[in-house]
């Protein structure tokens, strides 16, 4: 399969469905929030214009009050993959959840069974203290495993905290997993102060285009505590409804988060995944020459 990640803002959606046109390909959706119906603006949510004739999978499949996990978008786009080969199809799967993508590529073990008594501590701990905390107790107790997992990824600090906890052995110490799919994996960057300014704007067009009533339409099905409305861009609202932040506020949090979660984007790319890095803002057409070259070697 293919994979077209890194940090948002940066064409991933465009450059998958180039490549797909060229290269027999469908694309499955990796964006963790790209799953919930009617949350398109906030999302950057491919419109079926943009995909141009080419099948989106795993877009629109949850409401916004249903929960969804690693586990779950491995089990689905698994399926998925294996429908687009036998249909000699390749897979193009496209997001910035770098987790989820690394899941995949790796099989890794995310069962959903229920949660461990050490799991609900850490959990509690985790509503208590915040995830700078946890993943403190993470660096105390395993450095390496806390310099691999980004400070934002509460449920893999978790999961390593409940392993350390059960097994009395360093999460960093169990044996690294090996990619199950021969994959070749794309990530789209450019420098920072491009990046960040291409944010920004797209956050003001996000904005323009009508953010604000999508978030109050979510939220008149969806409680402010569901799963989708922690996504940057709908959680930042809440405070603005209820009358504790003003618009000018709310925007420019936006767009400070949605920053940060670039960065940390990037860093779970290019630690995480064996990622081949290209600038499609800077040079759309060299950048899209490379591209197309690297998957024709890739498939011969």
């Amino acid at each position: 399969m293919l994979m077209i990640g890194g940090p948002t803002a940066t064409g991933k959606s465009a450059l998958g469905v180039q490549l797909a046109r060229q290269f027999n390909g469908e694309v499955i959706n990796g964006d963790a929030f790209q799953i919930y119906r009617g949350m398109d603006i906030g999302t950057a949510k491919v419109t079926p214009a943009e995909m141009a004739g080419i099948p989106h999978h795993l877009i629109d499949i949850k409401d916004p009050g249903e929960s969804f996990s690693a586990a779950q978008f491995q089990r689905l786009a698994e399926s998925a993959i294996k429908d687009l080969t036998r249909r000699g199809k390749l897979p193009i799967v496209v997001g910035g959840t770098g987790f989820y993508l690394n899941a995949l590529r790796l099989a890794l073990p995310l069962g959903e069974h229920a949660a461990s008594p050490v799991r609900t501590k850490w959990q509690q701990a985790l509503a208590e203290h915040g995830p700078d905390w946890l993943w403190g107790q993470l660096g105390a107790q395993d450095p390496e495993a806390a310099s691999r997992i980004p400070v934002g990824n509460s449920r893999r600090v978790i999961r390593a905290l409940e392993v350390i906890e059960t097994t009395g052995r360093k999460f960093s110490a169990q044996a690294v997993p090996v990619p199950v799919y021969d994959t070749l994996v794309l990530g789209l960057t450019t420098d920072r102060p491009a990046l960040y300014a291409r944010i920004d704007q797209r956050v003001d067009q996000m904005v323009e285009s009508g953010l604000e009533a999508e978030v109050r339409r979510v939220l008149q099905n969806t409680a402010p505590s569901a799963q989708a409305l922690k996504a940057i861009g709908y959680k930042e609202w809440l405070p603005y409804f209820a009358g504790q932040a003003t618009l000018a506020e709310t925007v420019g949090l936006i767009k400070k988060n949605s920053r940060h979660y670039a960065k940390r984007q990037l860093t779970y790319f290019r630690h995480q995944l064996p990622t081949h890095w290209l600038d499609m803002i800077a040079d759309p057409e060299g950048g899209l020459a490379q591209a197309q070259a690297l998957v024709a070697n890739w498939l011969d």
